[in-house]
This record gives C-alpha cells, structure tokens and sequence, in this order.
C-alpha cells in the first residue's frame, strides 16, 4: 500500500484523509471556525475597529474562508451554536453577515 500511495503522490494524487488530517491542525477545523467567531466579538466588543467598513469584511471573508474549510472536511455545513460531532461552533457574529459563499445553502445540507 505504501507503494502504491508514494506512486500516486508522484502524479499529484493524494489520499483524502490525508488533506482531511492536515487541515484539522491544531485541534479541529471547528475550533478555529469557533476561536475566529470569539474574536470577532471581542473585537467588536472592546474596540472600534469594526467602525472601518473594511475590517468587517475581512473578518467576514475570513469566516466565509474557514466555513468552506469546515465544509470540505467534514462534508456540511457547520451547526452554529450547537456540539455537533466535530466540535462546537458559535454563531456566526451578526455584523459579519450572511456568508457569501455560493454553495452555502441556507438548508446547510
């Protein structure tokens, strides 16, 4: 099997689990789905830095970001505010937004 593996990584071909593992680095994609959120709101709560328009939507960009993260690994949409079987993840903070990834569904799968 190793054989085989190293043989197709020759081509470009890698295992699924393989980039799966890599993006749950430290901890879960979940985590850093939920730590970004918390610090939106800190932000937001002790700063003024959301006054800049600008600074939403990279926050809302980077949400968006690590949303298409969580989806890819775990193939749907994360659940906020509730523990699903991947971790918790907090709502998404209002100033940022509907997400704006166009195969985001409202259903969330």
């Amino acid at each position: 099997m190793r054989f085989i593996t190293s043989l197709l990584k020759r081509f470009g071909y890698i295992k699924e689990s393989d980039i799966k593992e890599k993006l749950n680095f430290a901890r879960s994609v979940a985590k850093r789905l939920d730590e970004h959120r918390e610090t939106v709101e800190a932000i937001a709560e002790k700063t003024s830095l959301f006054n800049d328009f600008w600074h939403v939507t990279h926050m809302a960009t980077q949400d968006d970001y690590l949303m298409r993260i969580y989806h890819l690994v775990h193939g749907h949409w994360p659940i906020d505010g509730q523990h699903g079987k991947h971790g918790y993840v907090r709502k998404r903070p209002e100033l940022l937004g509907e997400c704006k990834l166009p195969e985001f569904t409202i259903e969330r799968d």
